[in-house]
């Protein structure tokens, strides 16, 4: 993992479902659209491995997760060792 993005919107379908979201890319306004592009979930579900985001954003239940005992992971796995 070597690239950050800041996510700016999500776009809901007639269920409430994400299908798309509006990204802010680190490279900058020189970049195609200004810095702005637009992906798929599909797109979002394959190649997003971590997501930041401020508690004020959760739910209660994801407030919750957070006070359980974290797992460590090992150093061979590549979402430990590459975060």
């Amino acid at each position: 993992m070597n690239h950050a993005m800041v996510l700016c919107g999500v776009n809901l379908d007639a269920d409430g479902t994400p299908d798309r979201w509006k990204i802010e890319n680190s490279w900058g306004e020189e970049s195609d659209r200004k810095g702005y592009f637009v992906a798929s979930d599909a797109w979002f579900d394959q190649f997003v491995y971590q997501a930041v985001v401020n508690k004020r954003f959760l739910t209660d239940a994801q407030r919750q997760a957070l006070t359980t005992e974290p797992i460590e992971l090992a150093p061979w796995d590549p979402m430990g060792s590459l975060s």
